[in-house]
């Protein structure tokens, strides 16, 4: 019996919530990055900050990439003090930012209860009177919302670069799967997969309707309307194993479901 093919867009990495959930669920994950990870344009930033971490009352690290980067450059300048002082509050989006940063043996204060920023912005905007010093480490082309938010509040929230993200090609297998309906669901954990995705098939427009479109969350369904196609399977809750968990549920309201 064939089991439901799931197009994972981001890179694979270890753990990685959303493909070991959709395997767990019983789909087959086909993976096909639509981007590539790299350094920033520049390390000055992110240098100015691990060289003196304890200026900031908070460093909020907005992806696992972000604690990745800027533990990487930490560590280039400082490999026996803690990675971030203990007297500096760490705040992450989601939970699985959460452990790669218990993993580097970081002390996290604060988890975002949604996996957003603007939710992590407010547990900052809860906790401190004003004027608190506030290192948000995020992608070069991170979105501005949390720094917008903790400025109007009275923060002063400072944006500081670990990585980039760069499209990157997708298979040509990958385009004649979709495009021929062999494959059931085109799953989008972010709006620059999105846009590689688009580029590749000529707009999400041209997905044929028997494949379905997941999105992670609001911004990334967003960037999917604006390619061409509102997506089918959007979690309430945005994250990868919310992700995976309605995505199979979508599947399973099929005629002949084969979950």
């Amino acid at each position: 019996m064939s089991v439901a093919r799931v197009v994972v867009t981001r890179p694979i990495v270890f753990p990685d919530l959303l493909a070991s959930r959709l395997e767990e669920l019983g789909c087959e994950v086909v993976s096909a990055p639509s981007i590539s990870l790299g350094p920033p344009r520049s390390f000055e930033a992110l240098d100015n900050l691990v060289r003196a971490p304890d200026r900031f009352d908070w460093i909020l690290f907005m992806s696992r990439n972000a604690v990745r980067g800027f533990v990487q450059r930490r560590r280039r300048y400082s490999r026996t003090s803690r990675i971030v002082p203990t007297e500096v509050k760490v705040g992450v989006v989601g939970p699985a930012t959460e452990a790669i940063a218990k993993r580097a043996d970081m002390h996290v204060t604060a988890c975002s209860s949604d996996r957003t920023g603007h939710s992590l912005a407010d547990v900052v905007i809860e906790v401190e009177v004003h004027g608190a010093e506030v290192a948000v480490v995020q992608a070069e082309e991170g979105r501005s919302e949390i720094l917008e938010r903790l400025n109007s509040c009275g923060h002063r929230a400072t944006r500081y670069a670990a990585y980039r993200t760069r499209p990157a090609s997708v298979p040509n297998p990958v385009i004649t799967a979709i495009q021929t309906a062999d494959v059931d669901v085109l799953a989008f954990a972010s709006p620059s997969s999105v846009l590689s995705f688009a580029i590749a098939l000529g707009g999400l427009g041209e997905i044929p309707k028997g494949v379905a479109v997941a999105a992670i969350g609001p911004t990334t369904a967003k960037a999917c309307q604006q390619a061409g196609r509102r997506p089918d399977v959007v979690p309430v809750k945005p994250g990868a194993v919310e992700l995976a968990d309605v995505i199979v549920a979508h599947l399973k309201e099929r005629p002949n479901a084969f979950i």
